[in-house]
């Protein structure tokens, strides 16, 4: 792998047990079991190509990009330092080919991208609305999980217009904000066609969510088996 300058207040860690590097800060913003179940639950097809709205050190696309056959991955990160974190971890693991991360605002995208542009598109949203629970003093963790620079009904909206008619979105979300996920998706035109649980631990609580919409309403909604996961000790495998 190329050498990268890793700066003080970054560390270099392993993803996929050590099939790629990482560099992510080391008190900021930091990947969480979130993404690696999103991974796991969107690899794409021969071929597609892929969105991710929100991409933070790029830890998805980089994922996809290893595991997949995506024809081409583009990431978007509204905040400067990590789209430039993201663009390096590019770099670092020789996906420029593949992958492009793009320092933009989210909402901004239908102005750069004509409709329906993606096969697949994902994203790991803020998910707490202005007002609910404290905001993170640290600015990249505030608007990672707050809704500072795009609502979730911004973020479906614009899902809408950007992918095919046949295409996929997919998203995390918090389980015990489901239904406000549900209700946003109904309101952007959205169809819920494949839904995953993450548990905590056998026979404990559900903790996130997979979801997978599309334009058009499926026949039925798969319920896919549910994953057990140890969150706090980041267990979860891809």
């Amino acid at each position: 792998m190329p050498a990268l300058r890793l700066y003080p207040d970054e560390t270099l860690d392993d993803l996929l047990r050590g099939e790629l590097k990482l560099i992510q800060k080391r008190r900021g913003y930091r990947y969480s079991v979130d993404a690696l179940l999103l991974a796991a639950f969107v690899l794409p097809a021969a071929g597609e190509t892929v969105l991710d709205l929100g991409t933070g050190a790029g830890v998805i696309p980089l994922i996809l990009a290893q595991r997949g056959a995506p024809k081409k991955i583009i990431g978007v990160e509204i905040q400067r330092r990590l789209a430039g974190m993201a663009q390096r971890n590019v770099r670092l693991n020789r996906f420029q080919d593949l992958i492009t991360i793009l320092h933009r605002d989210l909402c901004k995208l239908p102005e750069i991208f004509p409709p329906g542009s993606f096969d697949l598109i994902l994203s790991n949203p803020p998910f707490r609305p202005l007002g609910s629970g404290q905001v993170s003093s640290n600015p990249e963790k505030a608007v990672a999980r707050h809704e500072l620079r795009i609502t979730l009904p911004e973020l479906l909206q614009v899902a809408r217009y950007l992918i095919k008619p046949q295409g996929r979105i997919c998203l995390v979300y918090p389980f015990e904000s489901l239904a406000r996920l549900w209700v946003s998706s109904q309101e952007a035109g959205l169809f819920v066609s494949r839904r995953q649980l993450a548990w905590d631990r056998p026979g404990g609580q559900p903790q996130l969510a997979l979801v997978e919409a599309r334009k058009s309403k499926p026949p039925r909604s798969e319920e896919a088996p549910p994953l057990v996961i140890a969150i706090g000790e980041q267990k979860f495998k891809l």
